[in-house]
């Protein structure tokens, strides 16, 4: 393919990155480790060049709150991940609520946002889950586009990993360990949003269940005070 003729940024980026074999759509594709293992860098899949793609599903769907620890972050766009549900487990200090995490639920789906940062900015974005979360590389495609790719993400251990499934409860069922702070998933909504993922899926993150704690100095870090929830 010729790249000079290739007008769309999306495009050209998607044609000059190394899309591994192995990258298909499903649970079983994604390749688990350590945060803290062997893998050479350069030969993990979401690396290319100087850079690595990550899929952000929780809070670092909004740039704001990405750019903190990692701020040569620049969003490709809307990302889907098939085959994963999105849940919330183990509360975070800091958010005074539960986190997210994906879950491998076939038939299910995860919207998110596709970013490329510098490699530099790699151990910066690991140290931030580690403990609670390990690594993992999943295929997602981009909006409107055909093609996998490789993407770093980060999903909870086997240890905080939720047994049962969020949406099979009705809201008054969701216990509260299971239940996102107020001030979290405004986080979420406005990321999606800013990330241009389907409405549809937006409405599912504003029906959820959250605790109604509210987290001041990051509302007012991130702006949040325009996502308006009950």
């Amino acid at each position: 393919m010729n790249r000079k003729r290739l007008t769309n940024p999306v495009v050209w980026l998607l044609s000059s990155v190394r899309i591994s074999n192995g990258c298909k759509v499903g649970p079983t594709s994604s390749i688990r480790r350590n945060i803290s293992g062997n893998d050479s860098i350069e030969a993990q899949p979401e690396v290319h060049g100087n850079k690595f793609f990550y899929f952000g599903f929780g809070s670092n769907m909004l740039a704001q709150r990405i750019h903190i620890q990692n701020p040569t972050a620049q969003r490709i766009g809307a990302a889907l991940l098939s085959d994963y549900r999105l849940d919330f487990a183990h509360e975070s200090p800091r958010w005074r609520g539960a986190s997210a995490t994906i879950v491998p639920t076939p038939g299910e789906h995860t919207w998110g946002a596709l970013w490329e940062i510098d490699l530099s900015n790699m151990a910066d974005i690991d140290n931030v889950h580690l403990g609670t979360y390990e690594a993992t590389t999943v295929c997602v495609k981009l909006q409107n586009e055909k093609s996998h790719i490789p993407a770093r993400a980060f999903m909870m251990t086997k240890t905080h990993l939720p047994e049962t499934n969020l949406y099979d409860m009705s809201p008054d069922q969701v216990p509260s360990e299971r239940q996102p702070s107020k001030t979290y998933l405004q986080c979420l909504i406005k990321g999606a949003m800013e990330s241009s993922i389907p409405e549809e899926y937006v409405t599912r993150l504003r029906n959820l269940k959250h605790n109604g704690k509210v987290v001041s100095n990051l509302e007012e870090i991130l702006n949040l005070q325009d996502v308006c929830l009950p």
